[in-house]
């Protein structure tokens, strides 16, 4: 495959780390696997982090100076690219798509990647907009089948090329029996539900007092939660914020099992990430996770928000160590659907190097 990408020039538009989120990660993922393959990478932020750095007056400049940053950067780096990939998602996570479009007089290869899970409103409302600006694009790309029947609904054809993760970043151990260790990882924001999370453990503690739940990410319920914590008692919580790269993984493997509360979601990280650990799953079924989970194979599903649900998937694995261990080993397998060896021949194609 390093044939296929050596020399090339590849743009990564899309926001970078230290800029939290799933996108930043995947963006610095895919920069390092076409780097790795012998292609001639360029990053063009669309974060604007000295920006952000700001503080207040940075916010209320921080969409001009996004728009001059992205332009600039893309005037200045045009000759080192053929091939332009861009990172978009709803809402302002759009713009990026709408000014790539000034590539074309380059004569650059517009790739495009949508992320997130609201796709549907975001087209429902903005399809005015969006569609054409899609259809300017040589290739759309969608992450899951879920979300590109959201896009065929709209006039709008994809191909279904989902996220890379590095897999060998994450030794497997097959688990089962479990010991209640849950890891909750993601960003504490309402989308996440992570007083869900609180609920679920406390319900599980009912019956496993020395249960334990680590919940991993920053954001803005934080505070929120951690005086949760303290107003009723949670022993055996800790929230210990964001994590470094390099930490992630030692989060998995200290842990015997995933929870995720998500509200709103596409193509999580973190579940493949979990599985690819060999942790068995228990998630709600936002979005398109069941194009990522099937039910008593590779994890357990409930709906959004039914805490109940919930903390029953997670008993049922506690007490039942063969389904665990089924879950774990399935879960392997169905992680190593994302490795850049399956994934890099896919966006060759979307790159039309072959």
């Amino acid at each position: 495959m390093n044939e296929i990408y050596r020399g090339r020039g590849v743009a990564i538009l899309g926001p970078f780390p230290p800029r939290p989120g799933g996108v930043s990660v995947q963006c610095e993922i895919l920069a390092s696997c076409l780097a790795a393959a012998g292609a001639q990478v360029t990053r063009i932020n669309s974060d604007a982090p000295e920006i952000r750095r700001r503080g207040r007056a940075g916010k209320l400049l921080l969409p001009f100076a996004q728009v001059i940053s992205i332009w600039r950067q893309m005037r200045r780096t045009r000759a080192n690219w053929q091939v332009l990939h861009v990172h978009a998602a709803s809402w302002w996570g759009f713009m990026p798509a709408v000014l790539a479009l000034s590539a074309r007089r380059w004569r650059t290869r517009l790739v495009i990647s949508y992320h997130g899970g609201e796709a549907a409103r975001f087209l429902s409302r903005w399809g005015w907009l969006a569609q054409p600006v899609l259809r300017r694009y040589d290739t759309v790309l969608t992450l899951t089948p879920t979300q590109a029947r959201v896009f065929a609904g709209h006039g709008i054809a994809s191909a279904v090329v989902p996220n890379i993760v590095p897999i060998d970043d994450f030794p497997f151990r097959p688990h089962g029996p479990l010991a209640p260790r849950l890891l909750w990882l993601r960003q504490l924001e309402p989308r996440y539900r992570p007083a869900d999370a609180l609920a679920i453990f406390k319900r599980i503690q009912q019956t496993h007092p020395q249960a334990e739940l680590v919940m991993a990410g920053g954001g803005s319920l934080m505070a929120e939660l951690a005086a949760q914590v303290e107003r009723e008692k949670l022993a055996g919580v800790r929230l210990i914020g964001h994590l470094s790269p390099d930490a992630i993984p030692v989060a998995y493997a200290a842990a015997d099992l995933f929870l995720n509360t998500s509200a709103i979601d596409n193509l999580p990280l973190t579940l493949i990430e979990a599985a690819a650990s060999g942790l068995p799953i228990v998630t709600t079924d936002a979005g398109a996770i069941p194009d990522l989970i099937e039910n008593g194979e590779t994890g357990l599903l409930a709906p959004v928000g039914d805490v109940e649900a919930l903390s029953a998937a997670i008993l049922r694995l506690l007490h039942d160590a063969e389904l665990a261990r089924k879950l774990s080993i399935n879960g392997r397998a169905n992680a190593e659907r994302f490795s850049w060896e399956q994934v890099g021949p896919l966006l060759a194609q979307a790159y039309a190097l072959e």
